[in-house]
Parts: structure tokens; sequence; C-alpha cells
């Protein structure tokens, strides 16, 4: 069995090292210095499917293969962990869940500017209780008419400082906690969102990442 890497990814292997080395290279000391986040790389991320990298391309995805999207996070991570943190966030727990689980009224509301990076992805079920035993989550969600009430607080939320889109995770069957609770995609832009102090994380400065996150009154 041949390990060695095929022509399709050691040009994707190529193309993003490239991009890493000359946008992101010059600037990453100055970025975890000044504790910000490279909106002009960004930018310039966006035409190249970066964010859409296992979104089907029927919504503007690159709709990669596993080995090209690691091979993508590995090049931008050696170069800048915080900007490969943010990008492997946003399509992993941000954007694939979406992908593999939404209706097909949510895949066409919300993968689109996720694919394109209009909206960044973050993935909200840390809590000070609740983390690595996802079966503690407190954050709870009441029905109120065709809409849910969210209230709760996360925490160490990536992406958290420059989300458009959240994925939160929430109890709907206060009798089942465990296996009661449920994912709400919600954008940043709803009432209730309340960003706290953001955390100092040597090397990874450049991805604002609050301490805590409110979720309040949301519906």
């Amino acid at each position: 069995m041949d390990f060695n890497p095929c022509m399709k990814h050691k040009v994707v292997r190529k193309v993003v090292r490239e991009f890493a080395e000359t946008e992101l290279g010059p600037i990453v000391g100055d970025l975890d210095r000044e504790s910000r986040f490279p909106w002009e790389v960004i930018e310039k991320m966006r035409p190249l499917n970066f964010f859409g990298l296992q979104i089907p391309k029927s919504y503007g995805g690159a709709e990669f293969d596993s080995i090209s999207y690691a091979i993508t996070i590995e090049e931008i991570s050696r170069v800048s962990a915080a900007i490969g943190l943010c990008v492997t966030v946003h399509n992993s727990v941000g954007a694939y869940p979406i992908v593999r689980f939404g209706t097909a009224e949510q895949k066409k509301r919300f993968l689109p500017s996720l694919a394109s990076g209009e909206n960044i992805g973050a993935f909200c079920l840390s809590e000070a209780n609740a983390g690595s035993d996802a079966g503690g989550v407190e954050t709870h969600a009441v029905k109120d008419g065709d809409s849910y009430v969210i209230n709760g607080t996360k925490i160490f939320v990536t992406n958290g400082g420059v989300c458009g889109l959240a994925l939160i995770f929430a109890v709907t069957d206060p009798e089942n906690a465990k296996s009661g609770a449920s994912v709400f995609m919600v954008e940043k832009e709803t009432p209730g969102f309340s960003v706290g102090e953001i955390e100092d994380l040597c090397g990874m400065r450049a991805n604002p990442r609050p301490i805590f996150w409110d979720v309040r009154g949301m519906a």
C-alpha cells in the first residue's frame, strides 16, 4: 500500500502552504502580541474556499475529501495555530453538523454563508459544569409558540468573538437532561448574546475566545 500523498494532495499542500507563509507568516507574531484577528487575511481566504472545505459544491463549498481537509488545517496551523483553529472549528463542528444532520431548509439557509466565510461558525457546548461530560449541560431552551427561549452560559467558545452563527447545545427535556438536549443554530445578531472577557492564550491570541458567553432570552 502506497502511503505517499497523491498529486491532488500535493497540490493542496503547496497552495495552502504558500498562502499561509505569504499572508500569515509576516504578521503572525504581531497578531499574537496585539491580540488581533486578521480580517484582511480572512477576506483573502474566502475565494480559496477555506471556509467551505467539506461543504458540498451545491452550497458553494469545496467538498474536499478528509485528507485534503486535514492537509489544509495542518498547513495553516504550522504558521498560525490561532487561525488554523478558527478554520478547523468553523468547518468541523460549525458547518459539518449542518451538512450531516441539517434539514434541507437549514442547509439552504446557513451553508452558503458558511462556505463563503461571510459567517464564521462557532460551537457552544462547554459550561462550568459541562464539557467533557456533555450530559451535564445546564443551558436550557423552553418552547414559546413557534420559537424557543434559550437561557444559559457557555465558556471557552472558540471563534466566539468573531462568529456569525453559533451551534448551541441546550436541554429541551428537563426530565431527561442527558439525552434530552438539542442543538440550536443561532445567528449572532439575535438579541440575547453577551460576550465576556477574552482569554489571554499564548500563541492563540489571534483567535478571540471569550471566557464566558451568556445566552439569555433568545428566541
